[in-house]
């Protein structure tokens, strides 16, 4: 007796769709991810040679300078950064997110 052959079931245009939209959704969002990662090592990367680039300015500073403080070295490096009107006691911009240090330790 003949058996009838079985049918395979056809993948439909909008199945096939699907998968190739949810694709390329998975794929630009891991995109999107890596980009705002690797911006972000690159703010910190900057932020951490600024740092050290201050501290060598004051670590300079004071020894450079004769009888000179952590205050007046860090009053010297002030208008480098753009600090010099919160060192002043002048408002700060409230849209920036800078906040005045204070070398003095206690």
């Amino acid at each position: 007796m003949p058996t009838r052959p079985t049918r395979k079931p056809a993948v439909l245009p909008r199945d096939q769709a699907f998968w190739v939209a949810a694709t390329v959704l998975v794929l630009g969002q891991l995109v999107a991810f890596w980009m705002l990662c690797s911006q972000q090592v690159r703010k910190a990367e900057v932020r951490n040679a600024a740092m050290q680039v201050e501290r060598l300015a004051l670590t300079d500073c004071l020894r450079a300078v004769p009888h000179a403080t952590l205050t007046s070295c860090a009053q010297r490096l002030a208008p480098l950064d753009g600090r010099a009107q919160a060192l002043a006691g002048a408002p700060v911009d409230a849209g920036t997110s800078a906040v005045p240090v204070n070398y003095v330790y206690r």
